[in-house]
């Protein structure tokens, strides 16, 4: 059992709890963000028309999920710390240019997959009368390089925020246990990143001559395998060490620790 010091600092304080206007900022953007992301501007006038939108329902489902975990994680962060300083609104700034540059990306890239999975299709007609596929295959590469590469980005955002905040943690009052959360949320989320840019590095590694043999390719796949293995190992373990950080704060009677 924990003393009650200990417990009361497991409840983290919310910090920010009021809408401020980087938040609302914000949110208008996440909001245009989906708006670029509905399977239909008009609606369907045939029942042809509305089967071929509701085709693209499962990218939209998919890519909507990704944009609310990143408002929900930027939600989060904001409500832990209400910081509002320059940095925080540059990295703020950041991520928002991200979330709207990869929007129409990823959908594309969900789209294009669910439809080879679902219905098989590989090409599509256009409006002339021709008939391409809709992924090249010499441009796959270039698209999980897309998909890593904006993976990364985001969370290397989130990591910066976090460290932004570790930084602060005297300003920002925080207790032994939030110092130690945010420590681990910036590392974290910076080898969530590492795992993005593993991908995105890659996928462009695999357009060059050198790795295109049997060789280049087990390079390839060690790279992936091993930042990807850290990340694993890294999730596994986080419940772990921070009940050990717990018990090792508990042992000491809820003294305050250095968070180092």
């Amino acid at each position: 059992m924990f003393s009650p010091l200990v417990r009361k600092e497991l409840q983290t304080e919310w910090r920010g709890r009021e809408i401020s206007r980087v938040e609302g900022f914000s949110d208008a953007v996440f909001g245009f963000a989906v708006t670029l992301l509905v399977v239909a501007i008009e609606v369907p006038r045939t029942s042809g028309e509305l089967l071929d939108t509701m085709r693209g329902f499962g990218a939209f489902l998919i890519t909507f999920g990704i944009l609310f975990s990143i408002w929900y994680r930027q939600f989060i962060f904001f409500r832990r710390y209400g910081l509002e300083d320059r940095t925080t609104m540059i990295l703020n700034a950041a991520l928002l240019v991200v979330v709207l540059f990869f929007v129409y990306p990823l959908k594309f890239i969900f789209n294009a997959l669910l439809m080879r999975v679902v219905t098989g299709e590989r090409s599509i007609a256009l409006a002339d009368g021709r008939v391409v596929p809709v992924i090249k295959p010499e441009h796959f590469p270039y698209l999980l390089a897309i998909y890593g590469f904006g993976l990364a980005a985001v969370y290397v955002v989130f990591s910066l925020l976090y460290r932004h905040a570790y930084r602060n943690r005297d300003l920002l009052k925080l207790t032994d246990v939030e110092a130690y959360d945010t420590r681990d949320s910036f590392s974290t989320n910076l080898w969530v990143a590492l795992a993005g840019a593993a991908v995105g590095g890659a996928s462009l590694l695999a357009l060059l001559s050198f790795f295109k043999g049997d060789a280049g390719q087990y390079i390839i796949a060690a790279i992936e395998l091993i930042v990807v293995a850290k990340l694993i190992r890294l999730r596994a373990t986080r419940k772990k060490r921070r009940e050990r950080f717990l018990s090792e704060l508990s042992s000491r009677g809820g003294a305050a620790l250095s968070p180092g």
